[in-house]
């Protein structure tokens, strides 16, 4: 059984993505001390993944003395205040559905639940190099594209908790643009995420197949086995047609972090995920891009556009920073 202790320097802080779950035992500073992690399978349902969550828990934080309580960073969109889903395009079948009683009674612990990217977020204010800034926003751009905005120091959830959703802003308008999950047609997510750049890979490599010869060959000859991985590749390694590919995402990038810097004008945007890995050695092109789609105001003072130096664990980090702000005795 874990101990809850409101005084305590240590909190339970969990991760729900669309690939992977995680679970850590974090101080009040933003230390990771323990990690646990594990597949979501999100098809298996969202009681299963509970369960399964509930045990990472229990594996970084059964031996500790007390925790002051359990924040849960998760994929969206969702209510957070009662951890509802709603239609949330990377966790199949879980619309509708929370996990936040289940997480309750099998941890023992109370449990806050924000969206990943907002937690993000709420993490960069306060142990990132945007440092106490008062305006925030949080981009990532992985299995799925989302945003956490922080507003006059505080976090915007909006009207039914589900603000943020920016990987729905359009960037594209074309016929050949693609769709989001949940059928936003020319959306960020839809053509800038992991998954949706594979899905460009491969039909930019069916379209063309004579000169995807490398992209191809990096697939085994299966044109069905690209993915962004192997598409970022590929185009390091020259091959023409998966370069048109990255300069388009690089463009659908620009676009939408443009539009944000427009509607918010934050002090800065930090950027993470996997597909800003990949792109993190052609950064200078993704600012390039936002500078030509932005706002003339970024011409002079600069595009305030970072790569996170959090990590993977800006959501884990964010999640800790809720639950003690939510369960720490005041």
């Amino acid at each position: 059984m874990i101990k809850t202790d409101t005084n305590s320097n240590l909190t339970a802080a969990a991760d729900i993505g669309g690939t992977q779950i995680r679970a850590a035992l974090v101080t009040r500073d933003g230390q990771i001390l323990d990690e646990a992690r594990d597949d979501t399978i999100p098809e298996r349902g969202i009681e299963d993944a509970a369960g399964r969550l509930s045990n990472l828990v229990h594996q970084v934080a059964g031996d500790a003395q007390g925790v002051v309580g359990l924040a849960v960073s998760t994929a969206g969109p969702i209510n957070p205040a009662s951890g509802t889903y709603d239609h949330p395009p990377n966790l199949t079948g879980w619309h509708g559905k929370s996990m936040k009683p289940d997480l309750e009674r099998l941890t023992s612990l109370p449990v806050a639940i924000g969206h990943d990217a907002t937690l993000a977020a709420l993490a960069e204010t306060r142990f990132g190099p945007f440092k106490d800034a008062k305006n925030l926003v949080y981009v990532t751009i992985s299995t799925g594209i989302g945003g956490g905005i922080v507003a006059n120091g505080d976090m915007v959830t909006g009207s039914t908790g589900q603000a943020g959703e920016l990987g729905h802003i359009t960037v594209r308008t074309d016929p050949d643009a693609f769709s989001c999950g949940v059928g936003c047609h020319g959306c960020f997510e839809g053509n800038a995420s992991g998954p949706n750049i594979g899905r460009m890979g491969r039909v930019a490599a069916q379209n063309d197949p004579n000169s995807a010869t490398t992209l191809i060959e990096l697939a085994n000859g299966d044109i069905n086995n690209i993915d962004a991985r192997i598409t970022f590749e590929a185009a390091e390694q020259g091959d023409p047609v998966a370069e048109k590919v990255v300069l388009q995402v690089i463009e659908n990038v620009g676009r939408g972090l443009a539009s944000i810097l427009a509607v918010l004008d934050p002090d800065g945007v930090i950027v993470g995920g996997g597909v800003v890995h990949s792109l993190e050695h052609r950064w200078d092109e993704v600012i390039n891009a936002v500078r030509t789609y932005g706002l003339p105001r970024y011409e002079t003072r600069g595009v305030p556009v970072s790569v996170t130096q959090l990590g993977d664990d800006v959501s884990l980090i964010g999640a800790s920073v809720l639950s003690f702000s939510r369960f720490t005795q005041k």
